[in-house]
């Protein structure tokens, strides 16, 4: 049947104005979803690195952990503690580099003044700025590496944590002995 068939007065059906709105309405909506999507993807890239980073801090924190019960129960000197896990641990290269920054050789310092015995939620390894076997504490911790909304940590029990700025003067930095 021809369009004529179904109207008996012969006339061309018209688009109304409601069906216009309609469509023009459909049309934002789906650009404004496109758009969400498209800028969602990018947060999602990003999230999915601050995970692998922090895989990667919890990794080596565990690795510090196996060359110690090798080393009388004492950690990596800080001043080659990327050099010992390298050599005694199974850890890769890979682990020593935040995805997000994906340069340089190591994006992880080490807090020198945290021991085995230290307690468990003070941090062990940190965010810092590229380097190889760095040390230190607040000094160097940076935000940085994920557009200054936080770093990740490992505390002294392979506890990882991504620290938002505000919260970062909170962290345990100096040794504190755990009672037995």
């Amino acid at each position: 049947m021809s369009e004529t068939e179904n109207n008996p007065q012969g006339q061309k059906p018209k688009i109304g104005i409601l069906a216009i709105v309609k469509i023009t309405a459909v049309a934002i909506i789906l650009l404004l979803i496109s758009a969400l999507l498209w800028s969602g993807h990018f947060h999602l890239r990003e999230y999915r690195r601050r995970i692998r980073c922090g895989e990667n801090v919890i990794a080596l924190g565990k690795s510090m952990v196996i060359y110690a019960c090798g080393y009388d129960d004492k950690y990596p000197t800080a001043d080659k503690w990327c050099d010992l896990l390298r050599k005694y641990t199974e850890v890769s290269e890979k682990e020593f580099v935040c995805p997000s920054v994906g340069e340089g050789r190591c994006n992880y310092a080490m807090n020198p003044n945290t021991e085995l015995t230290s307690l468990p939620e003070m941090v062990l390894l940190f965010e810092t700025k590229g380097g190889w076997n760095q040390f230190g504490g607040l000094e160097i911790l940076t935000f940085e590496n994920h557009g200054g909304k936080g770093c990740n940590i490992c505390s002294n029990y392979w506890h990882g944590e991504f620290v938002k700025p505000e919260r970062v003067g909170g962290l345990k930095w100096n040794v504190e002995k755990r009672r037995r």
